[in-house]
């Protein structure tokens, strides 16, 4: 699947998207732990001590916020986009 990384994340990656392989059965939270291994400066980013996604950070897949799908328990697949974008603040 791909990673898509947005605004102040994609420095920590150095580039816009991650490849990522899936298996069958995985899940948001699992994506999200493989790239904060990955990734260390990110996953301090996106993830708290209790491995939840941090509030100002949106996960969409497939265009999708999983807030409306399953939270991070919802499935993905190979071929599945996946969009990490940081809250957005301004006046």
């Amino acid at each position: 699947m791909r990673v898509r990384v947005f605004g102040t994340l994609r420095p920590l990656v150095g580039g816009k998207e991650l490849d990522v392989v899936v298996d069958a059965g995985d899940t948001v939270r699992e994506v999200l732990k493989d790239v904060a291994a990955e990734y260390p400066a990110l996953g301090e980013r996106l993830l708290d001590d209790g491995g939840e996604v941090q509030k100002w950070v949106h996960v969409l897949v497939n265009g999708r916020s999983v807030q409306f799908l399953e939270g991070l328990e919802t499935a993905v697949r190979d071929g599945d986009l996946m969009a990490l974008f940081p809250a957005i603040r301004g006046g």
